[in-house]
C-alpha cells in the first residue's frame, strides 16, 4: 500500500468522524450543538482541503520528516563558514540529550500548569498567560511579537466563545478574591 493511499484512508476517517459529529449534533438541542457542531463543520472543510491538497500534488512533496521539521533541524545545522573547505560540526539539539521521560514529564508538565492555571483563574487569563509564557520562555518570538500574537489570539478564542457562542465562561476559584477588591 502507498503512502499516498495510507494517506488517503486516514484522511478519510477523520471524514467519516467528522460526518457522524455532524450527524448526530442534529439530534441534540439548540444549545448543546453550539460547540460540537461547527468544530465538526471546520474539521470537515479542513479535510477536504487536506485529501484535495494531498492527491494533487506529487508523491516527492510529501514526503516531510516531522522531528526535522519540529527541532528545527535544519536551521541548527547551518553552521557559517570558518575556513573554505574545512568541515565544521554542528551542534547537536539541546532536546536531544534529555531522556525521552524527561521530555514527556515535561509535556504532561506544561498541561497540568495549563489546567491548573484555568482552575484557579478562569480561561481566559490562562489562556493569555499560557501563551504568553510559552512564547517568552521558547524565545521563538521577540516579546513585542510574541504579546502581539498572545493578545490576538487571546481575543480571537474570546470572539469565538464569549461573543460567537455566547458561552459563559468559568472565572476560576480565585473569583471571589478578585471580585472582593472591585
Amino acid at each position: 500500500m502507498s503512502r499516498r493511499v495510507q494517506e488517503n484512508l486516514i484522511a478519510i476517517a477523520f471524514l467519516m468522524v467528522f460526518l457522524g459529529v455532524i450527524v448526530l449534533c442534529l439530534d441534540f438541542g439548540v444549545r448543546a450543538r453550539k460547540v460540537p457542531l461547527p468544530v465538526a463543520i471546520f474539521g470537515v472543510t479542513l479535510i477536504v482541503i487536506q485529501i484535495i491538497w494531498q492527491n494533487l500534488r506529487s508523491t516527492e512533496e510529501l514526503k516531510v520528516d516531522l522531528l526535522e521539521v519540529m527541532a528545527r533541524r535544519e536551521e541548527q545545522e547551518i553552521v557559517p563558514e570558518q575556513n573554505a573547505g574545512a568541515p565544521v560540526a554542528s551542534e547537536p539539539a539541546p532536546n536531544s540529550q534529555r531522556p525521552p521521560w524527561r521530555r514527556e514529564a515535561g509535556a504532561y508538565g506544561i498541561v497540568a500548569a495549563l489546567l491548573a492555571m484555568v482552575l484557579l483563574i478562569g480561561p481566559m487569563p490562562a489562556i493569555f498567560v499560557f501563551t504568553g509564557g510559552y512564547f517568552f520562555l521558547s524565545k521563538h518570538y521577540s516579546w513585542l511579537k510574541g504579546l502581539i500574537y498572545t493578545t490576538v489570539f487571546t481575543g480571537v478564542v474570546y470572539l469565538l466563545f464569549v461573543t460567537a457562542l455566547q458561552i459563559q465562561l468559568y472565572h476560576g476559584v480565585l473569583a471571589p478574591l478578585v471580585e472582593r477588591f472591585r
